[in-house]
């Protein structure tokens, strides 16, 4: 099982879609932290003209040979060519939380996208619990399905010597017409039992070579052997762990913090923005030389007047974070609430199961006292058979619960977030 357990991780289309999830994450942390350094931008133009003079300014002279320069008045056709290069600097000196770019670390825009990539990973560790717990199901199910048919199997058997018996007894007079109806209804319901196990298996085999990334015909084989329940563990420290390490919990923590850093987002805004912008320009007409043109400015921008809306958008931040603060404490009780039914799953069946083991042995005893008196000639065979059939029942049933058992420790371990572990 546990080798099943690591080539579902590996082939898991989940676990790979939330790897490439925090890896876009990262890359949003790193756009986020350059939006704040100084960016250059470089634009290469090449213009033609040609036409006349549409009014008392011209951008083609044609006594200067297609220069840049104040017409004349000559109305004569003029043409030519014009290349512009130019390199523009933005440097943002306040903007967004930002100052000169020397705190990218602490900025509402970085720490959102290192929040929102917290959120992703965390909900990968929850996805990979899902994974384990799957795989455990459907290998547990299987497995039990097939060890199960020898005892179906047996059942159906017992119950048709039964029927044999019973036929002939009340042929005999022995036995009532309903005793017939009634062993054959029971034999109808034992066959398709065995039938139904046995789609079952077929089933599980089929889902267990999807979650391992096989071809649906591929074959392969299971071992017959279950792993042994592991010791429940104690329920308060498991509790108690599972409140700081939970993925649930951790993953609303950081959905949390990603609503504060929105929040501190939109109050920076109601600031004033300073922007440091340069631009280069070099001109060529290609006759006479070109010329070239250095421009620096310092732009601020500030909010005077937008009837509120900026403020707005930060109150609806700020309750968004309030909201995201209070859904922690409902993560946590669903974590505890999730730990708690798991226990009581396992409590119910532990008890159901001992029950069952004691219905066992005075099964199996009375078989013995059965088949000891059948052969001292004064026992009945349909007494033998009967039971024999409870006992083969009872063996089913038992060996049905430990599995269901099996997996409910799977569904604790889920309902932990790995924070007890049974399977790796």
């Amino acid at each position: 099982m546990r080798d099943c357990i690591s080539i579902a991780l590996g082939e898991s289309s989940s676990l790979d879609g939330g790897r490439l999830d925090l890896l876009a994450a990262t890359e949003q942390i790193n756009a986020a932290r350059a939006s704040t350094l100084p960016s250059l931008t470089g634009t290469g133009t090449v213009e033609l003209f040609s036409g006349d003079q549409t009014g008392r300014f011209s951008l083609i002279a044609p006594d200067a040979g297609g220069g840049i320069g104040v017409n004349n008045g000559s109305g004569n056709e003029s043409s030519g060519a014009l290349d512009i290069f130019a390199l523009r600097l933005r440097y943002p000196v306040f903007q967004d939380g930002s100052i000169f770019g020397l705190n990218t670390n602490d900025i509402p825009a970085v720490r959102a996208a290192r929040a929102q990539r917290e959120v992703l990973e965390w909900t990968r560790n929850l996805q990979r619990e899902d994974v384990i717990y799957r795989i455990t199901d459907a290998y547990v199910s299987t497995v039990a399905a097939q060890n199960r048919t020898q005892f179906v199997n047996r059942r159906v058997s017992l119950l048709e010597q039964t029927l044999s018996n019973v036929e002939q007894q009340q042929q005999q007079q022995l036995k009532l017409p309903i005793d017939v109806t009634v062993t054959r209804d029971q034999l109808g319901g034992a066959r398709a039992l065995v039938r139904a196990i046995r789609e079952h298996a077929a089933a599980g085999k089929l889902e267990i070579a999807q979650l391992l990334g096989f071809s649906p015909g591929a074959g392969f084989t299971l071992a017959s052997t279950l792993p042994e329940p592991p010791s429940p563990p104690n329920a308060e420290q498991l509790i108690v762990k599972a409140m700081g390490n939970h993925p649930t919990v951790r993953a609303q923590q950081a959905t949390a913090e990603r609503a504060k850093q929105n929040w501190r987002l939109e109050r920076f805004r109601n600031y004033p923005s300073v922007n440091l912008n340069g631009t280069a320009i070099y001109a060529d007409n290609f006759n006479p030389p070109g010329n070239h043109i250095f421009s620096g400015a310092l732009t601020v921008s500030v909010p005077l007047w937008d009837f509120g809306a900026q403020r707005a958008l930060a109150r609806s931040r700020m309750y968004t974070y309030e909201a995201e603060k209070s859904r922690l404490g409902s993560r946590q009780e669903d974590v505890t609430y999730d730990i708690f039914k798991a226990y009581q799953a396992i409590y119910a069946l532990s008890q159901n199961i001992l029950i069952i083991q004691q219905e066992i042995i005075e099964a199996d005893r009375n078989l013995r006292v059965a088949t000891s008196q059948q052969e001292q000639g004064f026992g009945e065979p349909l007494t033998s058979l009967g039971v024999e059939l409870t006992l083969v029942s009872k063996r089913d049933d038992l060996q049905a619960l430990e599995a269901r058992r099996l997996v409910l420790y799977a569904e604790l371990q889920r309902a932990a977030g790995g924070s007890w572990r049974w399977l790796p």
